[in-house]
């Protein structure tokens, strides 16, 4: 119920913002392959900066 209070992480935001680029990617790769290809470069970062969290919080 307090869920909207609940602040989220940087895992979590990271993860939000990777599901839009690649969903927004999908959505533009029949009109516009540069775009997406653009688009899934900013989601391949963003995935490895989801990775390297989680890296260090296992250590």
């Amino acid at each position: 119920m307090l869920d909207w209070i609940k602040k989220k992480t940087k895992k979590e935001r990271l993860k939000e913002k990777y599901c839009e680029l690649m969903k927004r990617a999908y959505q533009i790769a029949p009109k516009n392959k540069r775009k997406s290809d653009k688009l899934n470069e900013k989601a391949r970062v963003v995935l490895i900066e989801i990775r390297k969290l989680e890296l260090n919080r296992l250590h």
